[in-house]
């Protein structure tokens, strides 16, 4: 598919009328594109944005690439956690990406599907996995199937034209990438130009990224610090570094403990991506300080 769909394919994928379709078009709600031959052409995450937004019902979900799925079980997000831990652990690549994208185009909040689905089921494979109950290959081959969904994922997503870039990464060692790459979804979500430049990245190269590329938010996801005094010393050279540049510096991730954090200086510490939403449209509408020296974490973490 080549990513462009018809008034016609899209009114067909939602069960609609064509009239009906080429009215929201002229309305507005519906962004087109004209062909050489003058033909409106709507692309394919145009499409699944007005039907989040409108909360249309997909009828023929291989029109708008999605994977065909009558259990409408999988739109109830309560139940999606568990279902996604099963079909993980057992090899379920096209029912793991139902479950998701069901979600997604359901207009659940990308945020949301994360903290309340996916996060939970990584979690729930983590403590089978340390109980015997999940092999090591399973947790493995889990990670490959979710990096696939998340890039499915966010090819769906509307390109954003905020012009405010936000980049991001995990730390040298650290090659845990589901979650910098989710709280890549989820800042595009909310209108940022984001980038996932990679794992496992030195916090010095990290520091020429910024003064070359000088964004507005830095993100690093911290599973994972082989060395933890090179890594503070570390990190607060690249906080330096990014309080020249006007970069708020958001961190998060099961590494960094409240006494590592009290070493540490940032903008952000975000525990949920809720949390990373929530401050990344704060940063997008406002001028944020960056912080000039280390906070004490609240009690709660």
């Amino acid at each position: 598919m080549s990513g462009l769909l018809s008034p016609k394919q899209v009114a067909t994928a939602i069960g609609a009328s064509e009239s009906s379709l080429k009215r929201w078009c002229d309305q507005g709600l519906l962004a087109t594109i004209k062909t050489a031959g003058g033909h409106r052409r709507i692309s394919l995450q145009e499409a699944l944005r007005f039907v989040r937004e409108q909360n249309h019902t997909v009828v023929e979900p291989q029109l708008l690439s999605l994977p065909s799925t009558n259990d409408r079980k999988s739109r109830r997000i309560e139940e999606c956690a568990d279902r996604l831990t099963e079909s993980l652990l057992a090899g379920c690549e096209q029912t793991s990406r139902s479950i998701v994208l069901e979600l997604f185009v359901a207009g659940h909040p990308v945020s949301q599907i994360f903290d309340e689905v996916v996060a939970p089921a990584f979690r729930a494979i983590g403590e089978q996995w340390e109980c015997h109950q999940a092999e090591v290959y399973q947790e493995r081959a889990a990670c490959q199937v979710a990096v696939r969904i998340l890039n499915d994922l966010r090819s769906k997503q509307v390109p954003t034209n905020s012009g405010r870039l936000a980049i991001g990464a995990t730390i040298e060692g650290d090659h845990y990438s589901l979650p910098t790459s989710m709280a890549e979804i989820v800042l595009h979500s909310v209108g940022w130009d984001a980038r996932l430049l990679g794992s496992s990245i030195p916090l010095s190269s990290m520091e020429a990224a910024v003064n070359n590329m000088k964004p507005g938010l830095l993100w690093l996801s911290v599973s994972h610090i082989p060395d933890e005094a090179e890594f503070i010393a570390g990190f607060n050279r690249l906080f330096a570094v990014s309080a020249k540049t006007g970069t708020a510096v958001v961190v998060g991730g099961r590494a960094l403990t409240t006494e590592i954090r009290t070493k540490l200086r940032y903008s952000a510490f975000c525990d949920t991506m809720g949390h990373l939403e929530e401050f990344a449209k704060t940063v997008l509408q406002h001028t944020v300080p960056v912080l000039a020296k280390p906070r004490k974490p609240s009690k709660k973490v």
